[in-house]
């Protein structure tokens, strides 16, 4: 049985402790920068707010007149990277984007997304600032998140550095 078919209360304690790490560093900050590809095939980044599912998947929030919206429907390839620069820690989550349109979509994610970010009045994200057309939401489908804690002590040799890289396969590539 795969982590995905399980209840939500058993998907926490079937986490081993390198994903419960993971989780918790993704679930603990709200902002990463997401790349995606261009139509005509050069690199886009852009920082966007973000909420977890305890399936790891990514959901975002945009509108279909921005960049980041045509890029994602020319292909769907995204890469989330999120950084804590108090801990030196990184993490990429690689995937899939899936478009997510539909009312209900749009606040379920806004739902998780607005109260971590104590957002309101003039706190809104910039996407709520933009006229780009109607919101919709991507999830992306994790195929591999990666997570290195650089700030671990250094021992003088390079494995210690390796092995603070953690990483795990969703699914196969």
């Amino acid at each position: 049985m795969t982590l995905q078919n399980l209840p939500l209360t058993q998907r926490r304690q079937a986490y081993t402790a390198r994903q419960q790490r993971i989780f918790n560093f993704l679930n603990e900050h709200h902002a990463g920068v997401l790349s995606s590809v261009t139509p005509d095939n050069n690199p886009h980044g852009v920082v966007v707010y973000y909420a977890i599912d305890h399936d790891f998947r990514i959901h975002i929030l945009t509108k279909t007149g921005t960049r980041k919206y045509e890029n994602l429907v020319h292909n769907d390839h995204a890469m989330l990277t999120v950084f804590d620069p108090d801990t030196q820690t990184t993490a990429q989550v690689s995937g899939i984007a899936v478009e997510r349109s539909g009312l209900g979509n749009l606040n379920q994610v806004a739902d998780a997304l607005f109260p971590k970010l104590g957002m309101g009045g003039e706190g809104l994200p910039p996407i709520v600032k933009l006229q780009a057309g109607p919101f919709t939401t991507f999830q992306i489908e994790p195929v591999q998140i990666q997570m290195a804690i650089y700030a671990r002590p250094i021992s003088g040799s390079h494995e210690e550095l390796f092995e603070s890289i953690e990483s795990f396969e969703l699914k196969d590539s």
